[in-house]
């Protein structure tokens, strides 16, 4: 019983072995079928497989547009394949041209999502890609078959609407609405009103920048006068009362003693018209302390 068990176990690891052999093989060869061939399904499921083991929003729809471009190889090749167009396989055009539209779409439809949501620069490349593609579709136009040409139409369509979306989303980036908040097959559609400038968009270059900063216009800063505390930034600067006239001190005149000022007989008198100084008398006792001990001391006043 040990032994048929054992026999069992080592059938289901060769069987599992062949499986796992044929499937790598079967991917190897599947990495450059074209539409219409019999591993093309193999090549679309292991794309898909690669897709769902892609994580973050904007890898997967960088994922799409790469299958996108594939299919627009496998059209190339399959012109340079198929050179007469009475035999070139029309269902396999068909094929990469339907493919194509699907993750185009798709990828265009992720990336404006989060292109609105940031800083917009997936715009930039989304318009870039699709009008790489147009042109290389354009290259093999006159190679296809009647009725891949009239299909191949739509996908010129799909991408000038692409590349066409990708640059009015972009336009309206410092816009405070960007889109109309409606969507169609490749995204959100822009808003068609007045473009408001946002609060918080990027400043004029033309306006002065602040010093400190390379290529900031020369402004002096204003430095108070030496001995001032200079004014506290933030806080007004109180308005200080007009300080009162300063008095004049005049000597008292003392008798017989000229004083300066004093005219003399023979100088030239002053100008009339000065104003005169009343002081009030007496004037009042001033008591100085002995200057050495024993003497009286100093009263002045009397």
């Amino acid at each position: 019983m040990s032994g048929a068990r054992a026999r069992f176990a080592i059938a289901a690891v060769a069987v599992l072995a062949l499986v796992g052999s044929l499937a790598g093989m079967s991917l190897l060869l599947a990495r450059d079928a074209l539409p219409g061939d019999a591993l093309y399904g193999v090549k679309r499921t292991a794309e898909a497989a690669s897709l769902g083991l892609t994580f973050g929003a904007e890898p997967k729809a960088l994922k799409h547009l790469e299958f996108a471009s594939a299919r627009v190889s496998e059209i190339e090749t399959l012109a340079r394949r198929y050179p007469g167009r009475d035999s070139a396989p029309v269902g396999g055009y068909l094929t990469a041209l339907t493919d194509f539209d699907n993750d185009a779409a798709a990828g265009s439809r992720q990336l404006i999502a989060l292109a609105t949501r940031a800083d917009g620069r997936q715009l930039d490349a989304l318009h870039a890609w699709a009008r790489q593609q147009s042109a290389r579709l354009t290259d093999v136009t006159s190679r296809l078959p009647a009725a891949a040409r009239n299909r191949e139409t739509a996908t010129h369509g799909l991408l000038d609407k692409i590349s066409t979306r990708a640059a009015a989303l972009f336009a309206r980036m410092d816009c405070y609405q960007i889109t109309s908040g409606s969507f169609d097959d490749v995204g959100a559609l822009p808003a068609a009103g007045v473009c408001e400038k946002a609060t918080g968009t990027a400043p004029d270059p033309n306006a002065p920048k602040p010093s400190g900063v390379p290529g900031a216009s020369a402004v002096q800063p204003t430095v108070p006068p030496r001995g001032t505390d200079p004014p506290t930034p933030g806080l007004p600067t109180p308005a200080l009362p007009p300080l009162p006239p300063v008095a004049r001190t005049v000597p008292l005149p003392q008798p017989g003693i000229p004083q300066p000022g004093t005219p003399q007989s023979g100088a030239p008198q002053p100008p009339a018209g000065l104003p005169t100084v009343v002081l009030p008398l007496p004037l009042p006792t001033v008591e100085l302390p002995p200057l050495l001990p024993g003497l009286p001391g100093v009263r002045i006043g009397e």
